[in-house]
């Protein structure tokens, strides 16, 4: 759950500067167009209470991983498009919206989930997988851009084969949670009221 929800955040605040920078963006339009991407995570507050009213969490969290990986395949779609730097930074900006929202439900499970000596056991397996996917995302996708680059002899087709691989990753924990993704008492009862 928590690989599923860092993976997202990296590829908004860290690859897509780095896929900016490749394609020879300026570093001033680098900087004022990815900083207002960090925006969803800073006012999620304010939608919060719509995820706390409305449906169980596990629902939210299936529904924005599965939100998450269709706007990474669109991101995938957009690279060799002309207006390129137009289509992925709204998409980016729609999968940080996507991301946030995610965020404010799988901490919300994961309270519900869980009795609470289970949420201090699992403290540490939930920084660990969240910390994993953080260097998957910054070194891993970085590293498999610049192998695809060299076999491809694309940039455009690299990155664009790299984000597909992110879309299949989120694409895989969707379908995974899907089925394995508990069905807590707390979340269903708390849906009715």
């Amino acid at each position: 759950l928590y690989f599923g929800q860092a993976i997202p955040y990296v590829v908004v605040m860290v690859l897509a500067v780095v896929i900016y920078k490749d394609f020879g963006i300026s570093n001033d339009d680098i900087a004022f167009y990815t900083s207002w991407l960090y925006l969803p995570w800073v006012i999620k507050p304010l939608w919060s209470p719509i995820v706390d009213l409305m449906g169980t969490k596990r629902l939210w969290t299936l529904v924005m991983q599965g939100a998450i990986a269709a706007v990474l395949a669109m991101v995938a779609f957009a690279i060799p498009a002309p207006r390129f730097f137009q289509y992925t930074i709204a998409l980016f900006w729609l999968m940080a919206f996507s991301s946030a929202t995610h965020d404010i439900a799988a901490d919300g499970f994961y309270m519900l989930g869980l009795r609470q000596h289970e949420q201090a056991a699992f403290a540490g397996v939930r920084t660990l997988f969240y910390r994993l996917a953080m260097i998957a995302g910054e070194g891993g996708l970085v590293v498999l851009a610049g192998k695809l680059e060299k076999r491809f002899g694309s940039l455009h087709k690299a990155w664009e084969v790299t984000m597909f691989v992110v879309a299949a990753v989120m694409l895989s924990a969707f379908l995974y949670h899907l089925v394995m993704l508990p069905r807590p008492i707390e979340d269903a009862r708390r849906s009715r009221n």
